[in-house]
């Protein structure tokens, strides 16, 4: 099965906890892959993007699977405030924006800041990670097509 290129790709960090989960839980490897199959979409952890990612973690805390490790994002799940979806959305569209320099989350802070009135991404509610998501999907889109 091959990954969305539309959502983010699961990160090391994530990849990671969910072999955690695998061996905690107590799973075989059979069962891992079912389970990757069915929520992830998936045959291959190195093959899940974001949202499958977040299925199969569901899925495996419905096993009692209890993660120590905050998200992916560092911020975990915030009343009111963007997902660890959105927010690694944000940032894999914005690496594909904005691909040059090692500076990369100052830039993208800059950047909210100048056309958000966000300061960081950590300050980014439900609704304004919804605009920001559609913005940056428009201008990776233009810039593929070169305008």
């Amino acid at each position: 099965m091959a990954r969305n290129s539309a959502v983010a790709p699961a990160t090391k960090k994530q990849i990671a906890l969910l072999h955690v989960a695998k061996r905690e839980l107590g799973l075989t490897d059979e069962d891992y892959r079912a389970i990757l199959a069915r929520y992830g979409h998936c045959d291959s952890a190195a093959d899940l993007n974001a949202s499958g990612f977040t299925s199969v973690m569901k899925y495996m805390a419905a096993l009692g699977f209890k993660s120590t490790s905050a998200s992916s994002s560092g911020f975990g799940e915030r009343r009111g405030m963007a997902s660890p979806a959105q927010v690694d959305l944000i940032r894999a569209l914005w690496l594909k924006y904005h691909s040059e320099g090692d500076e990369k989350e100052t830039a993208l802070n800059n950047w909210l800041s100048r056309f958000h009135k966000v300061s960081a991404l950590r300050f980014v509610d439900v609704a304004k990670a919804s605009k920001i998501i559609t913005a940056l999907k428009r201008m990776t889109s233009r810039q593929k097509d070169g305008i």
